[in-house]
């Protein structure tokens, strides 16, 4: 019998109606912190980048992950994930965070079907009564125009 590995994620939320969320997933290693949502200074005409922030001096782009993956939400994110991005420090707004979970290997799908299509994501999470979309973040800005 296979032993299954233990991976530390941190799940999050995107509103994409009123009443409905998709559930998401990224290495907590490579979340720096958390923070709530604060001033963001936009940036016209920017791609994909929402703005900049000042994070203890340092000046990083900010970006809706909504937007990246796809989604046309008018409400407001709740909270930003500090990550490294292709060892860049980057502001992720998102709607909310559920929490930081360990998950065995075993329960993500990494063979699913879709997973041929859209490189970014690295498996699909099966958790009670939910789906949870595995992120793969350096992939997907790689694909979303490369902040970074």
């Amino acid at each position: 019998m296979m032993s299954s590995n233990i991976i530390s994620l941190l799940l999050f939320k995107i509103r994409v109606s009123d009443d409905n969320f998709e559930y998401y997933a990224v290495d907590v290693d490579k979340i720096y912190e958390i923070r709530a949502m604060e001033k963001v200074t936009r940036i016209p005409d920017a791609k994909i980048i929402s703005g900049i922030m000042n994070l203890r001096g340092k000046i990083i782009s900010v970006v809706d992950i909504k937007n990246i993956l796809g989604y046309n939400s008018s409400i407001e994110p709740k909270r930003i994930l500090i990550a490294d991005v292709n060892g860049t420090m980057l502001g992720l707004m998102v709607d909310d965070v559920e929490q930081v979970a360990k998950v065995a290997s075993d329960s993500i799908e990494f063979n699913a079907s879709i997973l041929d299509n859209v490189p970014y994501i690295k498996g699909i999470i099966k958790m009670e009564d939910k789906l949870v979309v595995y992120l793969d973040i350096d992939k997907l800005f790689d694909m979303g125009g490369g902040v970074g």
